[in-house]
């Protein structure tokens, strides 16, 4: 008896093991990145959580780019958006695009698999696609845009540039460029970014041979 349970046991975290590689191999196709199953999430904390990659290769950073065909933050981002919004999450975004903002705005408006918008409860399946999609554009729409942070403080450095202060200057100029870190590590970390990761990628470059140009000119 206990040699069928240890067999059903194995066989059950083969199929698991097999599901995470083939979750990698949607990837190649473009289907993670806020476009994955919540059964496949599920499969990828659960191979994390209970250690099952290392029947693979011992260390999960070494597992994510060998076997699913992604980075470990790939992964670990798809398992915490399970943790924080659940199955809904996967579900929507398997019929629309929809980012972790989005959907934390538009939360309160699903339940037990149902969108409610302008008074109808519309079921999140293949059938809806486009009524959903055009439900979350106009949701999205609704929510009220706020100023990034880096332009609250660009502002701020404005208001300082012609005093005499240069140490002030210097400080909130601090204070600007590591707020615009954060938000180019922001916009490193959305799922959606797509082909636009070239441009990111390109500008990063850019920036940082400017910078390296001017630490040069001042002997840094």
């Amino acid at each position: 008896m206990e040699e069928e349970l240890s067999t059903e046991l194995k066989t059950h975290d083969t199929e698991l093991l097999e599901l995470g590689v083939a979750l990698g191999q949607n990837h190649a196709f473009g289907l993670i990145a806020g476009r994955c199953s919540a059964a496949q999430a599920e499969a990828l904390r659960r191979l994390r959580e209970q250690k099952l990659y290392k029947r693979c290769t011992e260390k999960w950073d070494d597992f994510c780019p060998k076997y699913l065909k992604m980075s470990r933050s790939e992964a670990d981002r798809t398992i915490k958006l399970l943790e924080e919004f659940g199955p809904a999450y996967f579900e929507l975004s398997q019929l629309t695009r929809i980012g972790p903002e989005t959907f934390r705005a538009i939360a309160p408006a699903i339940e037990n698999g149902v969108l409610k918008h302008n008074g109808e409860a519309i079921e999140l399946n293949a059938e809806n696609a486009r009524k959903i999609a055009a439900a979350v554009a106009e949701m999205r729409s609704a929510i009220p845009k706020k100023s990034p942070e880096w332009q609250n403080v660009m502002r701020e450095l404005n208001s300082v540039c012609h005093e005499s202060d240069v140490q002030r200057r210097i400080d909130k100029l601090a204070e600007c460029c590591m707020t615009i870190i954060a938000e180019f590590e922001k916009i490193g970390r959305d799922e959606c970014l797509g082909v636009a990761r070239i441009v990111f990628e390109n500008t990063l470059a850019r920036i940082r041979g400017e910078l390296l140009r001017i630490a040069v000119e001042n002997h840094v």
